[in-house]
């Protein structure tokens, strides 16, 4: 079924929006320096692609199209945890050289390792709890993404109008206005 443009009704320049997201992405294999998280919003990091050696890049368009990433990425959950056991190893091994010193006290010897390891403990426990709140904040929004998803799926891109729309909803909007879009900014089917 050929899917006409609401903005010009013409069916030749109509594609659906996960072919022009597909479209607009490369993948390089290589020993290249991938974007940092805070560089690109929409790349998937480093995780994401599964390997360090690949670089991925897009379009802007498909940048404004694509779905948007989660919160948490399973890989991170264990980070703080790795983090807080090498500050316990660390805290022990001072623990056991001050204890070896003539004249020390078991105060001492408990609390002033904090001086060297009191940046681990504390970075490891934010890595802990900001991996707790992304996923309960991932798992509260499961719902709402996986409609959003369905929704996604579904949208078609004009590129004559350089509009996106939903087919049935006489509706269009700019690309960079898919995610307000995709989750429940749009009017009941049926309405203009």
């Amino acid at each position: 079924m050929e899917v006409k443009c609401p903005a010009c009704g013409l069916v030749d320049q109509v594609i659906a929006v996960p072919g022009v997201v597909a479209a607009g992405t490369t993948y390089r294999i290589g020993r290249v320096r991938l974007p940092g998280d805070r560089e690109v919003a929409d790349l998937p990091s480093r995780a994401a692609l599964g390997a360090s050696k690949h670089q991925m890049s897009r379009t802007q368009l498909a940048v404004w199209l694509s779905f948007p990433s989660r919160h948490y990425t399973p890989w991170t959950r264990n980070q703080g945890y790795v983090l807080l056991g090498v500050a316990a190893l660390l805290h022990l091994v001072v623990s056991l050289v001050i204890a070896m010193g003539k004249f020390s006290g078991w105060a001492e010897v408990l609390l002033a390792p904090f001086c060297l390891t009191g940046v681990f403990w504390g970075v490891g426990l934010l890595l802990v709890l900001g991996a707790y709140g992304a996923r309960k904040r991932d798992e509260a929004e499961g719902p709402a993404r996986e409609k959003a998803y369905a929704v996604w799926e579904s949208l078609c891109y004009c590129s004559r109008d350089n509009v996106a729309f939903e087919p049935g909803v006489d509706v269009t909007f700019h690309p960079h206005e898919t995610r307000q879009y995709i989750f429940g900014f749009r009017p009941p089917a049926g309405t203009r």
